[in-house]
């Protein structure tokens, strides 16, 4: 039973301690009227009266974020950005310098809760802001978070303005918690206070620290300890004790347009941070301590917000706050690159990187202090503590060309010029062959050979993982990785020395442009006319159902790149399936000029953060991945733009909140989607509910729920629908198709099981990097056409119907001949003709191999036709040879016995090898493909298992070197092998007008 807070409040009294933030002479036994303390007691601050603009109030709808998508009444009021999330309820706290926004009582975000944690921090007047969510903690498991129940709005100006949160860690009143947010004239940023007390009868482990979750791909933790910086070790949930480390501050730099970061610093008794750091989430606070009963923990803290995206804009204001706190000295280093020439879009190609330690030592004993992008004119400068050895580096396309050693700086120091190496001015056009138009297309460029590439690798300092050549940091605007948007025609870059393949790709529907060339210090200009081919079949409309943007809170890629980048692979359809809030592109659409040809849908992915699900035999609470819900109402007034809360229900719970959440006239078409079904867990999280459960698919699944793992995916919690009611299911998610044959069996499973969803095929793109947007793409027999009249519902009828087929290039036209004529694949079952034959046409880009065409029969292959039954065209990169395939094969030789059946045609490479050799449950094979031939010596067995593991992993496929290779110039630029399939024929072989699903027994 909940213990009363006023007991509680009363039984830490007498053991004299403070309470609620309060001071403890004014509100013990009498918490209502006390006067809360204000944290950082010892920071000052002073500016213009005039200046001071302070402001509290909650949100309503009137208040429209700057950037939104669509027209909302009222004033831009609330700061943007790239993860800018406010809405109706939520708390704006604003100075002259900042603005922040805390999620009001009941507005639950991603790891939150109940409200309360911060959302938005952006510079006042820049809306940068780049936060996903900070929050009090106490360590990392769900219960560690705090709910609060309720909150007191505190108006002192001019003085300040605040919000205390009352409550106790999640699901334990036992443990009240309490944290003031605070802002004061011309301060940086926010000051937070939060005590958590001990009113049980055990002592407690407990790190009181903020939680910040990055979640990848997002602001990157920079911390100032020995061989860290950017760079901070891997751990798991079982070792990350191991990685707790010391530091004066966390600075985080979210490297995109717009730029911003982020300090945190320390203000009360303590002086050093502790915490863990990952491009996921990271911790920042308290030394862990066992915490007796009745006592408490308090940790006050500043969080600082800079308007650039590196990480010195942070350092700087930590060093400024550190000198205020705690009276320590800071000097300024300043210099200058030497550029070719000015230069302002590709500001992340110049670094420098600040260490403290001797240049004749390894990078390991040193310790980063900060890290700055030079100005477009090539100007730097940034604070360091004085009185130290320092060494400097200059890093250009993501590697150190130049250093110098500094001994004992003691005061503020030009250092002079660096020269920015060699390199070359990059312009690439793209026209249509046909009419000479110019084209919104994307270039990838690729080292001829291993030398090339060692010498062109490159990282941000180490984040970020690789790219050869580094143009950019990856899941940024373009240019990304290796690669860079052509906007209607054109484009210029800087690109390194080096000899690279250039290719110029428009979608796997058109020719692909391709040359090697040398850069050097002459400028190179490329010019490239592609043709569009007849290949995507009369009356469809090609579909990628998963795509995320900036609204996601694991992408930075910009709204205006990621719809030029829909446009660069010529796609037709887009559904945004961004994290845990409704989104869409459509006002981007229009704004690009693209809404003749090019339409969006408004959706979500839900996605689950907080652990409690239990499946059978398991203790380790999980949750029940990942989903995608279309057509959403888009409103940015609401909390997560209308989404509902998808926190700890099951899924044919969630599914029905998210068809309630829809307007009444969306309701009937909505569609849900089950995505990457058997992925990888992250950071502990399932994506992918099946697996959560750990299912056996060499089992039936029940009928019921029956006690098992199985029973659970088919149960109905509450409500109308079952836990198994998608539509769809991903079965090729991603360019690499590393996961595939593991979705691809999970697929022909529930086919088997009779459930006839729709497979389909998407880019799960969060970048331009990370996967190609459009690759794989679904095409839709969808009776209606993209653009103004685009229809919606004929949309999602095709898709529930099975009208698709999901392709990454190969494109197969099949029908069968059945007792009422020729009908294509579908859901619908069928009767076969008596002399059926089975209709097939295989064509692809000449760039895209296809070596198989395959036929499955109840998830078993019965034919492949290869060699000489198929067609090569005569060049890759030309236009003739589109046709791989065409002919009819006798149905009664490809299903045999008398039961139902189903049957489907997949095209393209041969599939990687896999086996397996257990899976999540730990029983055994469960029929899941997990582990590849990782050793490349043809053959999967427990050799290809990584070390301390029972099976896995499956890797994506090893890329080819050879230029003779068929696979060479398709692999360069998507990183996997072509594949397409067919949605299924179902087969009513004794037309009893049903499909009797064969199960897993079937011959």
């Amino acid at each position: 039973m909940p213990i009363p807070f006023r007991l509680l409040a009363a039984t830490v009294a007498l053991a004299g301690l403070a309470l609620s933030g309060c001071k403890k002479e004014s509100c013990l036994g009498n918490e209502a009227s006390c006067q809360v303390l204000s944290p950082c007691t010892a920071l000052s601050y002073t500016c213009d009266p005039a200046a001071q603009a302070l402001e509290v109030r909650t949100l309503t709808p009137a208040d429209k974020r700057v950037g939104s998508n669509d027209p909302v009444p009222g004033p831009e009021t609330v700061p943007g950005g790239l993860n800018a999330i406010a809405s109706r309820g939520d708390i704006l706290l604003g100075n002259d310098r900042a603005v922040a926004v805390l999620a009001g009582l009941g507005n639950t975000h991603l790891l939150d809760p109940g409200g309360g944690s911060l959302l938005d921090l952006s510079v006042r007047g820049k809306n940068n802001d780049g936060l996903n969510q900070v929050l009090p903690v106490v360590g990392v498991l769900p219960a560690d978070a705090v709910h609060y129940t309720s909150m007191r709005v505190i108006d002192e100006r001019p003085t300040r303005v605040a919000v205390q949160f009352d409550g106790t860690l999640d699901g334990k009143p036992e443990f009240p918690v309490h944290t003031l947010y605070e802002m004061r004239p011309c301060e940086p940023g926010v000051r937070i206070r939060t005590e958590v007390v001990n009113a049980s009868v055990d002592p407690q482990l407990w790190a009181l620290s903020d939680g910040f979750y990055w979640s990848g791909r997002e602001a990157l933790p920079f911390t100032p300890s020995k061989g860290s910086g950017y760079a901070h070790p891997s751990f798991s949930l079982l070792t990350i004790g191991d990685v707790y480390i010391q530091y004066p501050y966390l600075a985080a730099a979210l490297p995109s347009e717009p730029g911003v970061s982020y300090a945190h610093v320390a203000c009360g008794e303590t002086d050093l941070l502790q915490g863990f750091q990952s491009d996921q989430i990271s911790t920042s606070g308290l030394p862990r301590t066992v915490v007796p009963p009745r006592d408490y923990l308090v940790f006050e803290r500043f969080l600082a917000v800079g308007e650039r995206g590196d990480a010195a804009a942070a350092a700087d204001l930590a060093q400024e706050l550190r000198q205020k706190l705690r009276g320590e000295t800071y000097v300024t280093l300043r210099g200058t690159v030497t550029r070719r020439q000015p230069t302002t879009d590709q500001p992340h190609t110049l670094s420098i990187l600040l260490s403290e330690g001797q240049l004749s030592a390894g990078a390991e004993t040193r310790i980063p202090w900060t890290q700055i992008t030079p100005d477009d004119q090539g100007r730097f400068e940034a604070r360091v503590p004085a009185g130290r050895d320092y060494v400097v580096e200059l890093h250009a396309f993501g590697r150190k060309v130049a250093d110098r050693q500094l001994d004992k700086v003691t005061a503020d120091l030009d250092l002079g010029t660096f020269a920015e190496p060699s390199h070359s001015r990059l312009t690439v056009r793209v026209e249509d062959a046909v009419d000479s138009a110019a084209l919104t297309a994307e270039v990838f460029l690729v080292p001829v050979d291993a030398t090339v590439a060692a010498d062109a690798t490159g990282s941000l300092h180490g984040a970020f993982g690789t790219c050869a050549p580094w143009l950019g940091p990856p899941p940024g605007p373009s240019p990304a990785c290796n690669r860079f948007l052509v906007t209607n025609g054109t484009a210029t870059v800087n690109v390194p020395p080096g000899r690279f393949h250039v290719y110029a790709f428009k979608g796997p529907f058109w020719t692909l442009g391709h040359d090697t060339v040398t850069f050097d210090r002459a400028d190179t200009t490329l010019s490239f006319r592609l043709r569009p081919l007849p290949l995507q079949p009369a009356g469809t409309v090609s579909a990628d159902l998963h795509v995320h943007g900036a609204a996601s809170f694991d992408s930075s890629l910009p709204d205006l790149d990621r719809v030029l980048s829909f446009a660069a692979t010529d796609l037709q359809v887009i559904v945004a399936s961004d994290h845990d809030v409704v989104y869409d592109y459509s006002q981007v659409v229009r704004s690009l000029g693209l809404q003749e040809r090019m339409s969006t849908v408004a959706g979500l992915e839900t996605t689950g953060h907080i652990l409690w699900l239990k499946r059978h035999g398991y203790d380790i609470p999980l949750v029940v991945g990942h989903y995608n819900f279309w057509p959403l109402a888009y409103d940015p007034t609401q909390v997560r733009n209308g989404a509902p809360d998808d926190e700890r229900v099951e899924p044919g719970e969630l599914f029905d909140r998210v068809k309630a959440s829809a307007p009444p006239a969306l309701q009937e078409q909505l569609l849900i989607q089950l995505n990457h079904p058997w992925a990888n867990q992250e950071f502990g999280r399932d994506l992918g509910f099946p697996r959560a459960l750990a299912l056996n698919t060499l089992k039936n699944l029940p009928t019921h729920d029956d006690g098992t793992n199985g029973g659970i995916y088919v149960r109905t919690p509450r409500g109308g629908l079952a836990n198994n009611s998608q539509h769809t299911q991903e079965v090729m998610n991603g360019s690499a198709n590393g996961l595939l044959p593991s979705y691809r069996a999970f697929w022909f499973y529930v086919l088997g099981q009779g459930q006839l969803v729709t497979g389909t095929a998407n880019s799960d793109s969060h970048s331009l990097t990370d996967n190609t947007v459009g690759m794989p793409r679904n095409i839709v027999y969808a009776n209606t056409q993209a653009g103004p009249g685009f229809d919606t519902a004929r949309f999602n009828a095709a898709l529930k119907a099975g009208d698709a087929f999901g392709t990454n290039g190969p494109v197969i036209e099949a029908t069968l001949d059945t007792a009422t004529g020729r009908q294509r694949h579908g859901l619908r079952p069928v009767v076969p003709a008596p002399d059926a034959q089975l209709h097939l046409k295989v064509s692809a880009a000449p760039w895209v191999p296809v070596d198989e065409v395959r036929i499955i029969v109840n998830g078993r292959l019965v034919k492949t036709l290869e060699g000489a039954a198929l067609q090569r065209p005569p060049d890759a990169l030309g236009t003739e040879g589109l046709v791989r395939y065409e002919g009819a094969l006798p149905l009664s030789e490809l299903v045999t016995g008398t039961g139902d059946a189903w049957l489907v045609v997949e095209a393209g490479t041969a599939l990687q090898l896999t086996a397996d050799f257990g899976g999540p449950g730990g029983d055994g094979p469960d029929g899941i493909p997990d582990t590849g031939d990782n050793n490349g010596d043809g053959v999967v067995d427990r050799r290809d298992i990584a070390e301390g593991s029972a099976y896995g992993p499956l890797k994506d496929p090893v890329l080819p070197t050879e230029e003779s290779n068929p696979l060479f110039h398709y692999a360069q630029i998507l990183g996997g092998y072509p594949y397409a399939f067919t949605n299924p024929f179902i087969l009513d072989r004794n037309g009893n007008g049903r499909f009797d699903a064969p199960g897993v027994t079937a011959p």
